[in-house]
């Protein structure tokens, strides 16, 4: 298994340079740069300004030695000054990332503590009043986009009963909260999140549970004697996981960089507003930074599901 992991560690990194050398040559194709949307108008002859400020930078010079120097400043901890925020980047992409992670965490756990039990429960019972009920619930909770729920759940618990705010993030300064202030400011989200998810795993969950008590070893197993909770646990359950696996690891990645949105409704400040933010203000360093964490969490993501299947399942192996 170390084995097998440090490969995968190791193909990460070929991976990783396409991507950002993509995203390198993307940003620099565009029209324009950061310098055009943070010079005031006013200026006088501001183009000469901005060549100026592009030879301090180094963005006069070819792109291949751009992109080399980017790499080689960005592995050693430098990634390079925001332009438009007029700050280091790694002030900001640190703590939008913890913000982005308290989210996506507590919107995982939401989702698995709610939607696995739920699931589990229906396929039970099949095709049951309560089956059906819950089927239903699904399906609209799953075809409704989750920024109907955000916009539902700010009226009702922000604005209406005010018994949590509005808007998601504590801050991102040095004194932006405890843990308890972040999770607190973070809950409306994380709910709006998990609301979309919840029925996606329920109902792969009920369909799996389904299937996997219909195989031949289950029949044996109770032809054996076994109580039906030993069945359950250990030849239902456990092997009805094993499809939920891969959803769990893409979903880790989907989460850090898929709830741009949503962050932006609630103005949490995390990795989706700071990287719609750099976007806009075409600040390159902000968002290489932000591309690469966003490829990085994928990337695990990926890897924790492949080692996730040789925990639930004894029979993979990788060596």
């Amino acid at each position: 298994m170390g084995t097998y992991i440090t490969r995968r560690l190791l193909g990460m990194i070929p991976m990783l340079f396409f991507i950002t050398l993509a995203v390198f040559l993307m940003m620099h194709a565009a029209p324009g740069n950061a310098f055009n949307s943070i010079l005031n108008p006013n200026i006088k002859d501001p183009q000469a300004l901005i060549a100026s400020l592009e030879k301090q930078n180094g963005l006069d010079k070819p792109l291949w030695w751009q992109y080399i120097h980017w790499i080689a400043l960005f592995f050693t901890g430098n990634w390079g000054f925001s332009f438009a925020e007029h700050a280091p980047v790694i002030t900001l992409v640190g703590p939008a990332l913890r913000n982005t992670l308290i989210l996506s965490v507590l919107a995982e756990v939401l989702t698995l503590a709610i939607g696995i039990p739920l699931g589990v429960f229906q396929s039970r019972k099949p095709y049951s009043a309560f089956d059906y009920t819950t089927s239903v619930v699904s399906f609209i909770l799953f075809s409704v986009p989750y920024f109907i729920f955000a916009i539902l759940l700010i009226y009702v618990f922000a604005i209406h009963l005010r018994m949590f705010p509005a808007q998601g993030a504590v801050g991102t300064g040095p004194g932006a909260g405890s843990l308890f202030d972040h999770i607190y400011h973070a809950l409306l989200p994380a709910i709006a999140i998990a609301l979309s998810y919840l029925a996606f795993y329920s109902r792969n969950t009920r369909g799996s549970m389904l299937e996997v008590s219909r195989k031949d070893y289950v029949r044996t197993a109770y032809a054996k004697g076994l109580n039906g909770s030993t069945v359950f646990s250990k030849h239902v359950l456990r092997n009805a996981l094993i499809p939920l696996i891969t959803f769990f690891g893409l979903d880790i990645g989907n989460l850090v960089g898929g709830a741009v949105i949503l962050e932006g409704l609630f103005t949490y400040q995390g990795m989706g507003l700071l990287t719609i933010s750099a976007v806009n203000n075409r600040d390159y360093n902000v968002i290489m930074a932000t591309t690469i964490i966003f490829a990085i969490a994928v990337l695990l993501g990926n890897l924790l599901a492949d080692v996730l299947y040789a925990v639930v399942d004894p029979r993979i192996r990788y060596n």
